[in-house]
C-alpha cells in the first residue's frame, strides 16, 4: 500500500454516474481528511484500481456496468481478505443488503447520507468496524430473522399475534399441543425474549410480521 499523504485515508470512487462520483470526491476531500487516489466508472476498473493502488477503503455503488458491486466485492476479497469495502447507493431492498455484507462488506450507506456520515463510515471502515446507516441495520436484522425463522415458526408467530392460543393454534394447524409449544420455545429463542407477549412486539418491531 502506497503511504497516505498528511495521515489522509486513501480512498478510491466507484460509480458510474460520473457527476455522482465527481461531487462525491469534492465533497469528501472537503469534509473529511481522504485522499481520493482514483474514481471509476465501472466494476473491471475498480478491481484493476483496488489491487494496484490498495486503498484502505474501497468505496463503491453496485449497479455498475462490466462487473456489478457485488462481484467486485467478491472478487476484491478473495485477492485481499483484509480489503475495507464499504457500499453507497441508490438501493435499499432486501437482496441487496443482505448479498453486499453477507459478501464482506463493511458498510452500507445511501447516497442521500450527509456527508459527516459519510466521513465517520468511511474512518470505520478504515478501521475495520462497521459501518451501516441506522435504517439499513434495522432492514438487515429483519432480513437475518427471517431467515432464522422456518416458515412453520412464522406462522405461529402470527398466530401468536392474533391472540390465539396454543390449542387453538394446534388445531389451525392439524398437530398437537406439545408440538406448538414447542416451534413456541425455538421462537422465543431466536427472537431472544421470554413470553409470547415479547415475541409478538419484537416480531412486530423487527417487521418480521405486520403490526397488529
Amino acid at each position: 500500500m502506497n503511504e497516505r499523504t498528511n495521515g489522509a485515508l486513501r480512498v478510491i470512487l466507484v460509480d458510474d454516474h460520473a457527476i455522482f462520483r465527481h461531487g462525491l470526491k469534492a465533497v469528501l476531500e472537503r469534509a473529511c481528511t481522504v485522499d481520493v487516489v482514483a474514481e471509476c466508472g465501472d466494476g473491471e476498473s475498480a478491481l484493476t484500481a483496488y489491487l494496484a493502488l490498495r486503498p484502505d477503503v474501497l468505496l463503491l455503488d453496485l449497479r455498475m456496468p462490466r462487473l456489478d458491486g457485488l462481484e467486485v466485492v467478491r472478487r476484491v476479497l478473495q485477492a485481499d481478505g483484509a480489503a475495507r469495502i464499504l457500499v453507497m447507493t441508490t438501493y435499499a431492498t432486501d437482496e441487496d443488503i443482505g448479498h453486499a455484507l453477507r459478501a464482506g462488506a463493511r458498510g452500507y450507506l445511501l447516497k442521500d447520507a450527509a456527508p459527516d456520515d459519510v466521513c465517520r463510515a468511511i474512518v470505520r471502515v478504515a478501521e475495520g468496524g462497521m459501518a451501516i446507516a441506522p435504517d439499513i441495520a434495522a432492514q438487515y436484522v429483519r432480513i437475518t430473522t427471517r431467515a432464522q425463522l422456518s416458515a412453520r415458526e412464522l406462522q405461529i408467530v402470527r398466530m401468536l399475534g392474533a391472540g390465539k392460543p396454543n390449542k387453538e393454534i394446534a388445531r389451525d394447524l392439524s398437530v398437537e399441543v406439545t408440538t406448538v409449544k414447542g416451534h413456541v420455545k425455538s421462537v422465543l429463542g431466536k427472537l431472544g425474549v421470554r413470553n409470547r407477549t415479547e415475541a409478538v412486539a419484537e416480531a412486530t418491531r423487527r417487521g418480521i410480521v405486520p403490526g397488529y
